[in-house]
């Protein structure tokens, strides 16, 4: 039986494992079916893709760092899903959806779930060391939203025109045969350069970020 919840990189007992290999175990059992779409299962999915396409770094559940100058450190609300640095620069924030259980079902997100989240992204960090409380640019130059549940049949159409006659966003649908992008982002008006090379300058802060913890909900 599947452990509910494991960190890539650490196998039975906590014992440290090989993280590229566990890190294919786990998604093998997702692409199998074996494991349910939750957001954690979506966020390893979505994660291989943006590495082998765009040799990406990637951060998992990024909120805060570690104290950078003085008292001050980067503060992010809500949380960032999933967190992508290109290898030319772009940082790109991803809100993720994913199956919740209900009871003895798996329950998909509703249809417009995560669009007022995912808008809240292009104006974080919202402070920095540089700004304490205030805003003072974002990080990112592009946001996507991505879920698992459209369809023809859901209302994928009047999501798709919401999101690009209405918002800067991006949209990406993610199922157990891989990634799809619906509506391509248009760039963040609030994104600031010295902000985004503070962040880029201090990435150790958030070293939590950088280890991957899944809730594997058995399905």
């Amino acid at each position: 039986m599947p452990r509910r919840k494991t960190t890539i990189g650490r196998g039975a007992f906590g014992l440290p494992t090989n993280k590229d290999f566990h890190e294919w175990e786990v998604l093998n059992r997702i692409i199998d079916k074996k494991l349910p779409l939750t957001e954690d299962a979506v966020f390893l999915l979505l994660a291989k893709v943006l590495q082998r396409n765009n040799k990406s770094t990637i951060l998992k559940c990024v909120r805060s760092s570690k104290v950078i100058v003085g008292y001050s450190n980067f503060y992010f609300s809500p949380d960032i899903d999933l967190l992508e640095i290109r290898s030319n620069g772009l940082i790109v924030g991803y809100e993720l959806k994913g199956y919740r259980k209900s009871g003895q079902r798996q329950e998909p997100p509703s249809l417009y779930e995560g669009i007022d989240e995912a808008l809240f992204y292009l104006l974080n960090p919202i402070s920095t060391p540089m700004s304490h409380s205030s805003f003072a640019g974002s990080i990112f130059d592009y946001v996507y939203l991505v879920h698992p549940r459209l369809s023809p049949h859901t209302g994928m159409e009047t999501v798709i025109n919401l999101i690009n006659l209405c918002t800067p966003l991006g949209l990406i649908h993610v199922d157990y045969s891989g990634t799809k992008e619906l509506v391509k982002p248009k760039k963040n008006p609030f994104v600031k350069e010295d902000v985004k090379q503070l962040f880029l300058r201090h990435l150790e802060a958030f070293r939590s970020s950088f280890e991957y913890r899944l809730s594997l909900v058995q399905k």
